[in-house]
């Protein structure tokens, strides 16, 4: 039976009412009197401390912990607990003159818009220097500030702190762009995980495990295990939705060297062969039309809810049902009848994972 918690307005009158029936004619519903204060005092203490102990009873659950308790909970049931922040890397594009060095560790900051819409200035450093043998030259270079903000688009402006000799102030992100920076893991990434890791334990290779393995390594969001290749093989598939999201979360080669990385010691040695590969896009265009309400701001919410549907149900080889898409778009705010032509999307392979593009139509 569960056990309520009142209301500071019932608390308030539980402890008037107690003053009334032990301390005959008195009156602590008077407006400012020493009966009134009194009590609604210890009301208010009373009711500081049960909200205090519902606290602390989420905090002992598992799967509504928060914070430094739902760390607790991680250091109890996972190797590594909650995943830490990663940090970004790529190539630069220096200029300068003929024979000039960059040195290792020459330092370079920039400035980036962080969500809160707040400058947040982030700092790079040369991991490999280089003496340009003409007036430019590609050095590699790594984050100092941890999370997704060290991830730049190529084309980026990089200002050396102290230029070296001959070297031009400034440098440009080459291609594909610095990447790999993944935020600290959220309290609902890390509930999630190790409650799959208390429901299902390890059994030694077993298919959840290395869907739990691959969920170790930051950046990864989602992972799926498959017998793919054939009996006594497994393939992995996996995504980073945040750290990718300019790629709808699809991993680059790094990623995949990364994970594989991190898969082959913890694979049993019966395994015959392991792939760790990226799922393979496969894009599929969805028609709405005659909707009931077409303004941008329905629209957007129309694409944000199919694609909160396929953040949910899509996955290496899963069909993606013409039901779960008109369920999503049913579920957009500001809409109430749409018109669509969309049937089961199939994937063409074990590999391949549906992506859908919206498109309006009058």
């Amino acid at each position: 039976m569960p056990w309520p918690t009142l209301t500071l307005r019932d608390r308030r009158k539980q402890v008037r009412d107690d003053i009334a029936t032990h301390l005959p004619g008195a009156d602590a519903t008077v407006p400012n009197s020493v009966l009134r204060v009194i009590a609604d005092a210890m009301a208010g203490l009373v009711y500081d401390n049960d909200l205090h102990i519902d606290w602390v009873v989420r905090m002992m659950m598992p799967d509504t912990a928060e914070g430094e308790f739902a760390d607790r909970w991680a250091n109890i049931w996972l190797p590594q607990g909650r995943k830490g922040a990663s940090y970004a890397a790529g190539e630069l594009t220096v200029t300068g003159s003929i024979g000039a060095a960059v040195p290792t560790g020459a330092r370079l900051t920039t400035t980036v818009i962080d969500d809160a819409g707040e400058n947040v200035g982030i700092e790079f450093e040369v991991v490999a220097g280089i003496t340009l043998s003409s007036t430019s030259g590609v050095v590699e270079i790594a984050a100092l500030t941890p999370g997704a903000a060290a991830n730049l688009d190529e084309g980026a402006f990089l200002s050396f702190v102290t230029p070296p000799g001959g070297i031009d102030g400034t440098a440009v992100v080459a291609a594909p762009g610095c990447a790999g920076g993944a935020e600290i893991e959220s309290d609902a990434d890390l509930i999630e995980r190790y409650i799959a890791r208390i429901q299902q334990p390890p059994q030694g290779g077993a298919r959840h495990d290395y869907i739990a393995w691959a969920l170790e390594v930051p950046g990864v969001t989602r992972a799926w295990a498959t017998q793919e290749m054939g009996v006594g093989t497994v393939t992995v598939r996996f995504m980073m939705d945040d750290v990718r999201a300019d790629d709808d979360g699809l991993p680059e080669e790094e990623d995949i060297d990364l994970v594989a990385e991190h898969l082959d010691p913890l694979r049993p040695v019966t395994v015959a062969d392991m792939f760790v590969l990226a799922p393979v896009r496969q894009d599929e265009t969805v028609e709405v039309t005659l909707l009931s309400r077409d303004t941008p701001e329905v629209r957007a919410n129309i694409v944000f809810e199919v694609a909160t549907m396929l953040r949910a149900r899509a996955k290496p080889g899963q069909t993606i049902y013409a039901s779960w898409v008109r369920e999503a778009i049913s579920a957009a705010t500001g809409e109430d009848y749409h018109d669509t032509e969309v049937s089961n999307l199939v994937p063409e392979s074990p590999g391949h994972m549906i992506f859908i593009d919206i498109e309006f139509g009058e």
